[in-house]
């Protein structure tokens, strides 16, 4: 029989105890952290807020009722700006209202995903869901009318903002939200990069 002894000091088993205790912390922390703002809420009720692939993309839309082409039409980088002017403090008013905030992503690059929204239209014009992902999560975006005096409006599709509050063609779900107003924003005060 094979027996080996060892002598621990009092104070190394503490340090031992502590510093598995330590680790311990910082796997449960990473572990919270990483699955934590995979969804966030708006109007009472959650919704995943996962785009890390074009399917989770596609998914993040159709949970508000959108149907999207399965590709997007055109993929970019672009920069939220460090200080907000009044076009990105009404742009950030529409991201509160459906439970993100473009504050915490001030002065960051993040990319912009714009698909064709396949079930609503403005005027027999396109409209189009625009996301922006940082992280492989949304942290903002909006649905918008193609023509010049177009909409501008959450992923519920209620609460549209237009110049002249023109009625538009939107999902089902939507439709019945419809009455709310937010402040009007100018037709020229889309953020573009």
């Amino acid at each position: 029989m094979f027996m080996v002894s060892v002598k621990a000091k009092r104070k190394n088993i503490v340090l031992m105890i502590l510093l598995i205790l330590i680790l311990l912390l910082v796997i449960l922390t990473a572990v919270l952290v990483h699955g934590s703002g995979s969804q966030t809420t708006m109007a009472g009720g959650k919704y995943s807020v996962k785009a890390e692939t074009n399917e989770d993309r596609v998914a993040f839309l159709k949970q508000f009722g959108w149907e999207v082409s399965p590709e997007p039409i055109e993929i970019r980088e672009v920069t939220i700006p460090a200080s907000f002017n009044d076009v990105y403090e009404k742009y950030n008013a529409i991201q509160k209202e459906q439970g993100l905030d473009l504050t915490r992503y001030a002065g960051k690059i993040c990319k912009q995903w714009v698909y064709q929204v396949n079930n609503a239209m403005d005027q027999g014009s396109p409209v189009h869901a625009t996301l922006l992902v940082y992280g492989g999560k949304v942290i903002g975006g909006d649905i918008s009318s193609t023509p010049l005096d177009g909409y501008m409006c959450g992923f519920s599709g209620s609460e549209r903002i237009s110049p002249d509050n023109m009625a538009k063609q939107l999902p089902a779900e939507s439709q019945a939200k419809e009455g709310k107003n937010l402040s009007e924003i100018p037709t020229n005060a889309w953020p573009v990069d």
